[in-house]
């Protein structure tokens, strides 16, 4: 007999399943909070060990940008008040002598200042932006660019993170922190590159009338030093454009300072991109490829980073950090593969978080099976002993404590839906001598043969027990009585029908009296009074000689 839907639902191993998927259930939220947790203290981490090479970086490109203003404020103060000196006179003077010189150098003296290098009037008409046209503004510019390099030579490049610092100006010369080779072709190649530049050419008022400071995107240094990164400042006085001062910076030198600012705990590789993500310098070049980012994530990258001073990503299983540098316009960028971020720490504490859960999962599952299988012996062993208290274990019928239980119950509710009630009393006739005659083997063939019979004979709805030795009760609900007698009659029929096998070539006729009552003659439903009425039908059955059914008294 199948169990209702709430009874199944509450079935001891449902219950055991529920409490073991709530505890890994549990288990599993507890673990996943707690990488969460994980995931964004590494991130924190990454971002925080980033920002701290960003400042040390910052630190560097404000200093000198400091210095880049210093001389700055001092061109304009020199050029609105020029000092007019003997060596000034001097210097102007010699000016003018090689000022048709296709390419000229001047020294302030032979012991002290930096050579100012130019070109002829000539050669100048070649560049639209140069011009020597006012010479009033000329010599104001000689004289302070020759305070400059008076200043400037006690310049110590291994001291500053910047190796060049120059001043280009409009009027076609140079000065240069750095001394330029003797060559002639040299002093022209470095003129003309410099012309050209678009840190010099974006800075004409034209172009940039807010007169920004520039940085250049990488490029490749004339003098064979590699790619240099320009910051460019313009310098004006009185609404007109003097020149360009400028700082030269060596991709190799931000990398070896990227390299010495990072911490040993820093996971990853470091880049400092320029403000359209073209790549400055790299702290791992050896790795570059396997971390370089493609056009599509630099993308990503750019519409993520817009407006904002730091942030974390992911790409393929790589992790990108980014922060904007204060000072430089670029930021670093810090990216992480999969197999560096699991061989970090966070990598190790994660790695031990999963194996955490996984060894408790085994855990849960393996108490599961085994207090599932503890349950269904339990079931198992509950069900075996119900069944002996319920069932007669030969007949397989119930015996006579549950057959009478449930025929109470179903007698109460046939009673409350009004519905006819017929109780069967049946009697195998010379039982005894069977058991006298064949032995109590034979007898118990007999037993079980009719309570096959019977079992055959009744609905789904009807139950039967073995109430005596040899006595069986049939309870028929909703059946009448015209009813019942017919399936006491089938009952007796398939019992004389056939012969059993008792012994090797003996067989055996079983033959059995019946008993019928019924509620809608007795006019009551306790099982009691109606099984007392079929069995006194019974006897009955038996005095008319066996072997029949008797439904009246």
């Amino acid at each position: 007999m199948s169990l209702p839907t709430e009874s199944r639902f509450f079935h001891p191993k449902n219950i055991v399943h529920l409490c073991f998927a709530l505890v890994f259930l549990f288990l599993t939220l507890l673990t996943w909070h707690e990488a969460m947790v994980l995931k964004r203290t590494y991130e924190s981490n990454q971002l925080a060990r980033l920002s701290s090479v960003a400042n040390n970086l910052d630190n560097q490109w404000q200093h000198n940008l400091d210095e880049l203003a210093f001389f700055h404020s001092m061109l304009e103060h020199s050029l609105g008040d020029p000092l007019i000196t003997d060596k000034s006179t001097a210097f102007l003077q010699q000016f003018e002598r090689v000022r048709h010189t296709p390419l000229w150098h001047l020294s302030p003296s032979e012991t002290r200042g930096i050579p100012i290098n130019g070109i002829s009037d000539e050669l100048l008409t070649r560049f639209p932006l140069f011009s020597r046209s006012d010479s009033l503004r000329l010599a104001d510019e000689l004289n302070a660019v020759l305070e400059m390099s008076q200043i400037l030579q006690f310049n110590q490049p291994e001291r500053d993170f910047h190796y060049r610092f120059w001043y280009i100006s409009r009027a076609g010369f140079y000065l240069s922190s750095t001394l330029p080779d003797a060559s002639s072709n040299h002093s022209l190649e470095n003129f003309s590159g410099v012309a050209q530049r678009p840190y010099f050419v974006d800075l004409d008022p034209k172009v940039n009338p807010q007169r920004k400071i520039l940085w250049s995107d990488p490029y490749d240094s004339m003098d064979n030093e590699g790619k240099v990164v320009t910051v460019a400042r313009p310098v004006d006085r009185d609404g007109y454009w003097y020149g360009v001062l400028a700082m030269d910076f060596s991709t190799q030198q931000i990398k070896q300072y990227l390299q010495q600012s990072l911490s040993t705990r820093q996971e990853g590789g470091v880049m400092l991109v320029g403000h359209q993500f073209n790549l400055i310098a790299w702290s791992d070049g050896s790795q570059l490829e396997e971390y370089r980012l493609h056009k599509a994530q630099l993308a990503q990258l750019t519409e993520q980073a817009a407006g904002t001073h730091s942030g974390t990503m992911r790409f393929d299983g790589r992790f990108v950090s980014w922060v904007r540098l204060q000072y430089f316009d670029g930021m670093l960028v810090n990216v992480q593969t999969l197999r560096e971020g699991l061989l970090g720490d966070s990598g190790r504490v994660g790695l031990v978080l999963l194996l955490t859960w996984l060894m408790f999962s085994i855990v849960v599952l393996v108490s599961h099976q085994t207090i599932i299988r503890m349950t269904g012996s339990l079931l198992n062993l509950q069900e075996k002993l119900s069944w002996r208290a319920n069932y007669d274990g030969l007949t397989r019928l119930f015996n006579r404590t549950a057959f009478f239980d449930r025929a109470e119950k179903l007698a109460a509710l046939n009673q409350r839906q009004r519905q006819p009630l017929s109780v069967i009393q049946l009697d195998l006739d010379h039982f005894k001598s069977v058991n006298d005659s064949w032995g109590h083997h034979a007898g118990d063939r007999v037993l079980a043969h009719a309570a096959s019979v019977i079992g055959q004979a009744l609905r789904k709805t009807d139950i039967a027990g073995r109430v005596g030795g040899e006595e069986f009760c049939i309870l028929l609900p909703a059946t009448r009585l015209d009813e019942a007698v017919l399936v006491a009659e089938r009952i007796r029929r398939k019992l004389a029908a056939k012969e059993l096998l008792v012994g090797k070539h003996q067989t055996l006729k079983v033959t059995a009296s019946l008993g019928v009552s019924s509620s809608e003659e007795q006019g009551e439903y306790q099982v009691d009074n109606l099984q007392s009425v079929a069995d006194r039908r019974l006897y009955l059955a038996k005095q008319d000689g066996r072997n029949c059914v008797r439904h009246r008294d």
